[in-house]
């Protein structure tokens, strides 16, 4: 059977999967060559050495799980800042697809500080973006940024509990009632 020639893309999504499951050390070239049913230059053309490759998976997924979130919240201008609020907290709570995402890029900032920053970078736009709209909605500057830490930090918290079960497609609606309550009291600040 012939090699097929991967697409940069294609070496990203499967690197992107492989690094949620199990870190940088999943990251193989032959491996992925192998699942790709390509050749590992395939992987040398796009990519001068696999810290460029983690690298461009990072990127990949801070478009995918932050910035693409916060354009398309963003277009939706006619929105009253609840709504916009309960739709960030819609697509935060939908989906436990990134699995171990964050624990293995923290992980490997731990040992390699480019990404400690990348990752600190992410989540601080995360915060800001949460906080922005929650100013929006009322909350004072203190209240917004308080919030924001508390609202991200229980994300993540949920996340770990939940990312290796099945979702009900009732599972956001639920953490959207238990944490709307929380965040009105803050509009008092």
């Amino acid at each position: 059977m012939p090699k097929i020639v991967a697409t940069e893309l294609d070496w990203v999504k499967l690197g992107l999967q492989m690094f949620a499951s199990g870190g940088i050390e999943a990251l193989v070239v032959e491996q992925l060559a192998k699942q790709l049913r390509s050749s590992k230059t395939s992987f040398y053309w796009y990519f001068k050495n696999r810290h460029l490759f983690v690298e461009r998976i990072v990127n990949y997924w801070h478009e995918k799980a932050t910035s693409s979130i916060i354009a398309m919240i963003q277009q939706h201008q006619t929105l009253e800042p609840k709504q916009k609020v309960q739709q960030l907290l819609a697509v935060m709570f939908s989906s436990n697809e990134g699995k171990d995402f964050v624990y293995h890029l923290r992980k490997l900032g731990a040992s390699e500080p480019s990404y400690a920053e990348m990752l600190l970078q992410i989540e601080q736009q995360r915060l800001d973006y949460m906080s922005s709209l929650l100013k929006e909605y009322g909350l004072s500057d203190e209240a917004a940024c308080r919030t924001s830490e508390l609202l991200y930090s229980y994300y993540l918290g949920w996340h770990e509990r939940n990312k290796h079960r099945t979702l009900s497609s009732k599972e956001a609606e639920k953490q959207i009632n238990l944490l709307l309550p929380f965040i009105e009291k803050n509009l008092a600040f």
